[in-house]
């Protein structure tokens, strides 16, 4: 014999499903954190730069803007002004070193791809 039972005309409820973060999100969050410090490092210097360092300065600035942008942040215009950093390039080269830990650990191609190159483009103004 077998008896088969049913629920009819009741309701139930059912917690909704939290939607997955993206496989890279903590990756490329830190990515963006450390660009807005690189930027905010760059403004104070440039707010402290002769009148002829200033412009390389500016461009490097704005290298850094391009990168937070690839990595899906907003860059802003000028940032709020962080510490003084006497020496770029130590700086450079230790977020060259983090960027490409992350590129190696990333999930997707594409954000391998971009965490790679910025992390190659750090590497190459650090030196």
């Amino acid at each position: 014999m077998l008896v088969v039972a049913g629920c009819h005309g009741g309701s139930t409820t059912t917690a909704p499903t939290p939607t997955p973060a993206a496989p890279d999100a903590a990756a490329l969050a830190t990515a963006r954190q450390a660009e807005l410090r690189l930027l905010q490092s760059y403004d104070t210097a440039i707010a402290h730069a002769s009148a002829r360092r200033r412009p390389m300065l500016q461009v490097a600035r704005a290298l850094h803007a391009t990168h937070l942008s690839a990595l899906g942040g907003n860059p802003p215009a000028v940032t709020v002004r962080g510490p003084l950093i006497h020496d770029l390039g130590t700086v450079l080269a230790a977020s060259a070193r983090s960027l490409r830990q992350l590129s190696v650990t990333a999930h997707l191609g594409k954000n391998a791809a971009t965490l790679a190159s910025v992390a190659a483009s750090h590497a190459a103004a650090g030196q």
